[in-house]
């Protein structure tokens, strides 16, 4: 009996070590290194940009001055399609003298172009209608360059890493009334490319 207690002794050891490698996990795969994203060769600024020059009601934007607000705007329009960013959300409020809901909500811009218009839960909020449609970041460019030209007030801040306006204020006509306008634009975030 003790001869047959050797015997299987070792088959036993054999068949649990067997079991236990079985049952073994793998060692982790290495992680393959890959190299991180690209990014614009334009560094992200952490200080906080100026503030607009500070206005009199009375005075109307100087030529050197409308020419500095389109150099910048053509100069941040540049540096956002470096970026070749097509495909992002973005939260969009717009208030005027007028009775424009300034709500805000999230356009979705597929390929630069507005497709869909939900509300800050991300739920659909309706058809693509003004004030919020025209505001992809290309819009708003737009927006800026047309106004530089013909209101009498305008002021721009501009996100410091991605170069979209953020914030647009103006006033058309200084001696008229009600006939201010702005635009924000916070929280773009780009979609992933399928």
């Amino acid at each position: 009996m003790t001869g047959a207690r050797v015997v299987l002794w070792p088959r036993a050891l054999a068949t649990c070590s067997w079991l236990g490698l079985a049952c073994h996990h793998a060692p982790p795969a290495r992680p393959e290194l890959v190299s991180p994203p690209q990014r614009s060769s334009v560094a992200c600024d952490t200080a906080r940009p100026p503030a607009p020059p500070s206005r009199r009601g009375s005075d109307a934007l100087s030529a050197s001055e409308r020419n500095a607000i389109l150099t910048e705007a053509r100069a941040r329009r540049a540096a956002w399609r470096t970026r070749g960013i097509t495909d992002y959300r973005v939260r969009v409020a717009v208030g005027c003298f007028c009775p424009w809901p300034s709500t805000p909500r999230v356009l979705e811009v597929r390929g630069g172009q507005a497709v869909a218009l939900l509300d800050t839960t991300g739920r659909p909020a309706g058809p693509l209608i003004e004030p919020w449609a025209p505001n992809t970041v290309e819009g708003m460019f737009d927006f800026i360059e047309q106004a530089a030209r013909s209101a009498d007030v305008l002021a721009v801040r501009y996100d410091r890493c991605l170069d979209y306006p953020t914030d647009i204020r103006g006033d058309q006509n200084v001696g008229r009334v009600d006939d201010w306008f702005w635009t924000t634009a916070t929280g773009l975030t780009p979609r992933r490319q399928r």
